[in-house]
């Protein structure tokens, strides 16, 4: 057999996934080059001039031993690689196995669903409270909707620290822009008009903002009541708004005439007496700036929320609560989904491997057959190759000497035991007896495991459902 067939076998012991066999695993034995390298013929020649091996001599001299030393290390690393193809051979048997894949299946299985049932307990913890608030401020949501027939979607409403910034700059424009104006007359000059406008500005945005968040919605309620209030409201606060500004106009118009201390029962005089006259073209302007600026910020009130009173907060509970109950849900299921995918897939694989085991496992046996057959024959050659050395040193060194030759020349060598009888060996091969294993039977079990894992995920995901998927209680 060439060394070329031998590697063919080395490939075909481990298998695909197996690590590769050391170059030369099962080489023929050259003889030639050994004997050449030991120059067996010169010193079987040196040795007979002296007569050695003597002829009473009962066991191999030393370059006999060195040839059998030379032989025997190389065999020995050979035992060595077999155990480990042998061993290579198991792991493949091993993978090979219905029950061994049907246990990890199992074992996989049997984990996944006690996840899967711990996590019911969690819901029951974590989602069940959740769940509960989301669905009671839904129901609240739309029972209002059905009350006051609201079709529609809840409006959005902006943000409230823009609002918020809004409003400040309102405030800070209009005090500033009102400080000019005011700055005639005072006696602390263009400071002292700021400060006073500033008290000015704030009530004229607040009063504005207010209108338009509270009363000015309140007219788009159903109830015709409501509806009344908010209208009144409204109009009274407008007319508060036309009442301030009036009062800014005629308070800047007589400051310069008749000082600040003067300037407030002034102004109330002027205001109620002459509300449209003024003095000074300035004062028309602070009126418009302020009813420009009350308009913007009556704007910004009435959308600040949803036109319709309250369903703005309905809307933003029932968000809030949905939030929350959809972020708890992702991260317990994500989680689930992931286990439950995992599971499925190895049942699925394990379910189309399965079928393919035995006879997978009968060639794999029967390479490992083929492997041991071989070996046999390398420990005959191993035989032959140190007799055929031997022989040749024997009788180049009968040839040349004069006393007989050692008796023990004619007793063929042998290998003192094989590796095929080694117990590391036999417990390579070994195989545990296993029951007899219907394939058809394991199949149908794979699915049942399969359907398990589903079902129990099915039934948490039916008791605590996404959000999208609820439906009315």
């Amino acid at each position: 057999m060439g060394r070329t067939a031998f590697g063919k076998m080395a490939d075909a012991i481990r298998g695909e996934q197996s690590p590769a066999t050391a170059q030369g695993y099962l080489r023929p034995i050259d003889t030639s080059a050994i004997a050449k390298r030991l120059d067996l013929d010169g010193v079987a020649s040196e040795r007979a001039v002296k007569e050695l091996p003597s002829s009473d001599a009962k066991t191999l001299d030393s370059i006999e031993q060195q040839i059998t030393h030379t032989i025997e290390s190389e065999w020995t690393w050979h035992g060595s690689e077999l155990l480990n193809n042998l061993r290579a051979y198991a792991q493949r048997l091993a993978e090979f196995s219905v029950q061994t894949e049907l246990a990890n299946i199992q074992l996989l299985s049997r984990n996944t669903l006690t996840q899967l049932r711990d996590a019911n307990h969690r819901a029951e913890a974590e989602l069940g409270p959740l769940r509960e608030t989301y669905i009671a401020f839904r129901d609240e949501l739309r029972e209002f909707q059905t009350r006051n027939n609201l079709r529609r979607a809840a409006r959005d409403p902006s943000n409230r620290l823009t609002t918020m910034g809004l409003l400040v700059l309102l405030i800070s424009v209009e005090a500033g822009m009102n400080g000019v104006f005011f700055s005639k007359g005072s006696e602390f000059g263009l400071l002292g008009g700021i400060v006073t406008a500033v008290g000015i500005s704030f009530a004229n945005v607040l009063i504005a903002y207010s209108i338009g968040l509270f009363p000015m919605r309140w007219i788009n309620h159903k109830n015709i009541f409501i509806k009344f209030v908010g209208l009144i409201f409204s109009l009274a606060g407008l007319t508060a708004l036309i009442g301030l500004h009036g009062f800014a106009a005629h308070y800047r118009d007589v400051i310069g005439t008749v000082g600040e201390e003067n300037a407030l029962p002034a102004a109330i005089n002027t205001l109620l007496r002459h509300p449209i006259e003024l003095a000074d073209v300035n004062s028309y302007y602070l009126f418009g700036l302020g009813a420009v600026l009350a308009s913007t910020a009556i704007w910004k009130g009435y959308t600040n929320d949803d036109p319709y009173p309250r369903y703005g907060a309905y809307y933003r509970r029932a968000v809030h609560a949905r939030k929350n109950y959809s972020d708890e849900h992702a991260d317990l299921f994500d989680e689930l989904d992931e286990i439950k995918e995992r599971t499925v897939t190895a049942i699925k694989a394990g379910t189309q491997r399965i079928p393919l085991f035995p006879q997978q496992a009968v060639q794999v046996r029967a390479e490992r057959n083929a492997a041991l057959e071989a070996f046999a024959a390398y420990e005959n050659s191993v035989e032959a190759a140190i007799n055929q050395l031997l022989s040749r040193y024997r009788d180049a060194n009968i040839s040349k000497r004069k006393s007989p030759a050692p008796s023990y020349f004619d007793v063929a060598w042998r290998l003192p035991r094989s590796f095929l009888n080694e117990a590391a060996v036999h417990a390579a091969i070994a195989e545990p007896p296993t029951p007899q294993l219907d394939a058809n039977a394991a199949l149908y079990h794979l699915q049942r495991l399969s359907s398990a894992v589903l079902e129990e995920y099915e039934a948490l995901l039916v008791k605590y459902p996404h959000p999208t998927g609820m439906q009315s209680q």
